[in-house]
């Protein structure tokens, strides 16, 4: 939902970017099985690296196979079959384009326009659709998603000066994300820790992001509430990279104890994410808070 999670792209081996290229395309595929072809246009490397993630927590044996995109049928492609990690992907996606599509109802200030996009814009319906095909797959993910949102909601509502209380209910919702469904301890315990951490990184990382848009518009953000203005921000940067930083070696540290049983390619690709292209996207972002310098 962020497009924050990508891998470091000139890091990774060839076979390595080629089967994270196969996975982009195996849940775009499943994603049009499992929930509809209108899901694909939601499709984001978020979604995959939660792919790869699950299929590393899971074990779970992967096969790729050759296809023709009906958008780039000029040579085949390869794709990774259908599997468990995959449909469980996909109906992540499913739910949080639904919840993603009404909070932006709920956010319209003009209550006309609340009206129409609820009611009359076609794209309600397909947004319902998709979270009605992803709960008949996984019952229980809709409300694992939906408490901890709307606690985030309710903070927002109020104004929350506090990043840490506002940050911790998306990493609440992460840590359910990332670990939901998984019976063995052990790799449930990594995932709980994992997700959560990736869940302050990224509402962190994204309110950031959005800092300037935010205040100029009088949107609600952590920072903005906090800081008051881009001076404090800036003057207390330090915090707020070591608040990151301490997120990105969480996450890295969780990762590395799952160890080698899991397949070496994937593992590569996630530990690449997290401990390279997670850095570069909060490199570019702080980076794009701070004043340029004058020659």
């Amino acid at each position: 939902m962020f497009g924050y999670i990508k891998p470091l792209a000139g890091e990774l081996k060839v076979r390595e970017f080629e089967l994270y290229k196969s996975f982009y395309c195996g849940l775009c595929r499943a994603m049009g099985k499992s929930i509809s072809r209108f899901s694909r246009i939601t499709l984001n490397y978020d979604m995959v690296f939660l792919s790869l993630l699950r299929v590393a927590l899971t074990g779970e044996s992967i096969e790729s196979a050759a296809f023709r995109c009906k958008l780039k049928p000029a040579r085949k492609r390869c794709h990774i079959k259908p599997g468990e990690s995959l449909l469980y992907s996909s109906c992540v996606a499913a739910n949080l384009s639904y919840f993603k599509y009404m909070d932006e109802i709920s956010d319209a200030k003009n209550k006309f326009k609340k009206i129409l996009l609820k009611i009359f814009f076609p794209a309600f319906l397909l947004f319902s659709h998709m979270k009605k095909k992803a709960l008949k797959h996984y019952p229980g993910l809709e409300c694992q998603i939906a408490v901890p949102l709307a606690s985030l909601s309710e903070l927002e509502k109020q104004n929350c000066q506090s990043i840490d209380q506002t940050a911790s209910c998306f990493a609440d919702l992460m840590e359910s994300v990332v670990s939901f469904g998984l019976l063995e301890p052990r790799a449930s315990g990594i995932a709980r820790t994992l997700g959560r951490s990736l869940g302050k990184w990224l509402y962190m990382v994204d309110a950031a992001d959005d800092f300037d848009k935010d205040l100029k518009e009088g949107n609600y953000n952590p920072f903005v509430m906090h800081y008051g203005g881009k001076e404090r921000l800036l003057a207390d940067m330090g915090t707020v990279e070591f608040s990151l930083n301490s997120s990105l070696g969480e996450m890295s540290e969780a990762f590395s104890l799952l160890g080698r049983e899991m397949n070496p390619c994937v593992g590569s690709i996630v530990s690449n994410i997290i401990n390279l292209g997670l850095r570069e996207k909060q490199e570019q972002v702080l980076n794009k808070l701070k004043p340029e310098e004058t020659p």
